[in-house]
This record gives C-alpha cells, sequence and structure tokens, in this order.
C-alpha cells in the first residue's frame, strides 16, 4: 500500500462484504446493498501532525486524506468547497436560539449546488477507472454539476430528467456540454428506468447516480469545514434539504471520523427537512418504521428535493438520523416561500427547496424543540437562478423607465 494514502477499501453495509480499493463498483454484487469507503484512522491520526492541514486551501481536496482517491494527480477540480459559515443573528433571535449559522454551498460552490461537493469526486474516479463519459440521472443540480465536472475532466455527460425540471437547471447542463435526455414522469420512476438501463451493461458510462459509493465521500466536507469553522466543535443541530439525503449519512460518518481522530470531542444531531407534500423520510420516521417506503408526490415548490421514494438512500438517512438523536420534519410550501423570502433580506440568495432547512428550523422552534443553548447550521444548497420562474413570481419588475434625468430624479425622490 502506498504510504501517502489512508483509503483502504470498501465494505457492503448489508452483508459486510469487503473489496479493495481498486474495485469499480456500485452496490454490493453479493447483495445489492449500499457500499461504504474505508479509511486507515488509526494511522491518519498519528500522522496528522505531520500533514498541515491548516496550511492548506480551503476546498473539500484539503482533507483528501479521508476521500476515496488513489491518484491525487487526477483530482477533477473546480474550487469546491470552502462555503462560508455566516452567523445569522437575527435568526437566532427569532428562534431563542445561542446561534444560528448558515452553509452556503448555494452561491459558493462553481455550479451553484451542493452537488460539486460530491460529483467532483465521482468525476476524479471516472478519470482513475479510465471512463470517457459521465451519466446520472437527476431533478437538475446534479445534472448541472456532473456536465460542469465532464467538461472540466475533458469527458462526456448524459443527463436523463423529469421532463418538467427547471429550465435553468437544464439550459445550465446543456451549457456544458451535457447531452440532455429528458423522461415524462416524476423523479423515482425515472431513477429506476436510469438505474435499470445502467445495469443492462449496455452503456460504458460512469454512473454519478444515486448508487455510487464513491460520491457521495463528497459530502462529508461539509462536516470537516463546519467543525473547522466553529473553532474544532460540532452545533448542537445541522438541518439539511433531503431529497435521498445521502449528504446526512455522509455528515454523519464525516464528523464520526472527526471524532476518532481527535479533532471533535461531541456530535450533532442531524435534521432531514422535506416538503409537507412529498416527505417519504418524515412519514417513516415518525411511524418508527425502520425503513423508508415510496408515498405519492403531491405538488411542491421544493422540486429539487421532491423525490418520492428515495430507496437505500432513505434507508440509510433514516438510520443516521435515529443515530444521531436527530428528526425529520415536512413543512408547507407557504412557510418554505416565508424563509426563502426571509433568507434574501439577509442577503442570501437560494432556490426555495434549499431553505427548508431554514423553515425546518423555524417549526421547530415553534413547537418548543430547540433549546436557549443550541448552535444550529442550516445547510443552504442550490443558487436562486436554479429556479428563475418562481423568483420572477416573487418580485415585481418596474415597467416605468426613466426617460430622462429629470424623470430619474423625479424617480428617485418617490424612492
Amino acid at each position: 500500500m502506498d504510504e501517502s494514502l489512508y483509503f483502504v477499501g470498501l465494505r457492503c453495509t448489508g452483508c459486510d462484504a469487503r473489496f479493495p480499493p481498486d474495485t469499480d463498483l456500485l452496490l454490493c454484487p453479493h447483495c445489492s446493498s449500499l457500499v461504504d469507503p474505508l479509511y486507515d484512522l488509526e494511522r491518519l491520526r498519528s500522522d496528522l501532525p505531520r500533514l498541515g492541514l491548516e496550511n492548506r486551501l480551503p476546498s473539500i481536496w484539503k482533507w483528501r486524506e479521508l476521500l476515496p482517491i488513489r491518484d491525487y494527480t487526477k483530482i477533477v477540480s473546480l474550487g469546491e468547497g470552502g462555503s462560508p459559515l455566516i452567523a445569522c443573528e437575527v435568526l437566532a433571535q427569532k428562534l431563542g436560539v445561542r446561534e444560528v449559522h448558515v452553509l452556503d454551498d448555494a452561491s459558493a460552490l462553481p455550479s451553484g449546488s451542493l452537488k460539486d461537493r460530491s460529483i467532483a469526486v465521482a468525476a476524479t474516479k471516472a478519470v482513475e477507472f479510465g471512463y470517457e463519459v459521465l451519466s446520472c440521472d437527476s431533478t437538475g443540480n446534479k445534472g448541472a454539476s456532473m456536465a460542469a465536472y465532464a467538461a472540466r475532466a475533458g469527458l462526456r455527460s448524459v443527463v436523463f430528467c423529469p421532463w418538467d425540471t427547471p429550465l435553468p437547471k437544464m439550459a445550465q447542463a446543456l451549457f456544458y456540454g451535457a447531452k440532455l435526455i429528458r423522461v415524462r414522469g416524476h423523479y423515482s420512476q425515472i431513477n429506476a428506468m436510469y438505474r435499470r438501463l445502467i445495469q443492462s451493461g449496455k452503456f460504458r458510462w460512469y454512473d454519478c447516480g444515486t448508487d455510487n459509493p464513491y460520491r457521495y465521500e463528497g459530502k462529508k466536507t461539509y462536516a470537516y469545514e463546519i467543525a473547522a469553522n466553529l473553532g474544532g466543535k460540532a452545533p448542537s443541530m445541522i438541518l439539511h434539504p433531503a431529497a435521498g439525503c445521502m449528504s446526512i449519512v455522509k455528515m454523519w460518518k464525516g464528523f464520526k471520523e472527526l471524532q476518532s481522530l481527535g479533532l471533535v470531542d461531541e456530535v450533532p444531531s442531524l435534521t432531514a427537512c422535506q416538503a409537507e407534500t412529498c416527505a417519504p423520510i418524515v412519514q417513516a420516521w415518525r411511524s418508527g418504521a425502520s425503513t423508508v417506503g415510496g408515498v405519492e408526490k403531491g405538488p411542491t415548490i421544493a422540486s429539487a428535493i421532491a423525490v418520492a421514494n428515495p430507496g437505500l438512500l432513505g434507508n440509510a438517512t433514516l438510520q443516521a438520523i435515529r443515530s444521531s438523536k436527530g428528526c425529520a420534519v415536512a413543512v408547507s410550501d407557504d412557510r418554505l416561500l416565508e424563509s426563502w423570502r426571509e433568507l434574501g433580506r439577509l442577503g442570501i440568495f437560494c432556490e426555495p427547496s434549499a431553505a427548508i432547512s431554514v423553515a425546518s428550523a423555524v417549526q421547530l422552534a415553534e413547537s418548543g424543540k430547540l433549546s436557549a443553548d443550541d448552535v444550529l447550521v442550516c445547510v443552504v444548497t442550490g443558487s436562486g437562478f436554479k429556479d428563475f420562474d418562481t423568483l420572477l413570481k416573487n418580485v415585481e419588475i418596474p415597467s416605468e423607465v426613466a426617460e430622462s434625468y429629470e424623470d430619474l430624479e423625479e424617480k428617485a425622490k418617490r424612492v
């Protein structure tokens, strides 16, 4: 083993089968469960003092020893990570807690969404494995991100998305050079068809979709960045928009790794945030179920997280929520819009789906489930430009136009 590497292999979360670190696979070939990368944390802990992590640039690759990469020279990067953790005193006062911070992936990441954290890792693995085409199914953000990283790596990309995906997301993927296939039906239906296509073996495309065990490791960097920004401490609670929400699973893994490395003492509780009309994880959590079943998808402005059946990802999310002593919250579109507008008044520009973490925090406060000493982190996941139609419906562009300086001055006085 290369002494500079700490990624040592993969473990099946179902049957505990082990695979070497150079294995190109999606689900476990023995039992079709999710597969999880493993690291030599004991050796890494002893080596930490000499690695100089504090001197590295603030990107996800600052933590490269905790990502499943075997050849650092093949890293595909657009500068992802290092998102600002914005203290929001107004929100803290409103919620009656000590601190509220917004982790703003919406404005800070290259393609404008959280997906860049994970797709950068997937694109790197595709290069390591020698693929020429990246593919995924997507409600929009993942597809746009994948197309960007494929372009960066000099690869081609194919995106499968619901026919009614917001136009800016489809346009963004096309701008990066993706081939776009729109499919009639909601995301869970398209996901089933896409997985069938990939499993057919007829296409040698590197799947950046829901089963890729390497891709999701990029989401662990949330934990590393949040702890670093809070001075080596974990917050009381992290709230995250939830589709399948492997983000929560990987944040939990990331904080447990930090704890094993002696970099944090405590770990946070984790909250999955979903729309009222499409909340399979919330429904399973409330009922005490051990698995997440599908639900009938209702209309919601939270299109980016409207996944009716998250399958294995949902099950893993449910386990992480319970392990962290967290919860799952469903909010209405009206409450979501209210928090979205409030974020705008605080200078944070995100798509409505991304504001659901803040809307959920408000709902928890109103139900008496937060305490005065709590420190909350609300993750905001996608840019406001991602859903421009909803944005235009919530602002009014002035119809009048100043025709002269005198006219301009008169309008300025009225302002």
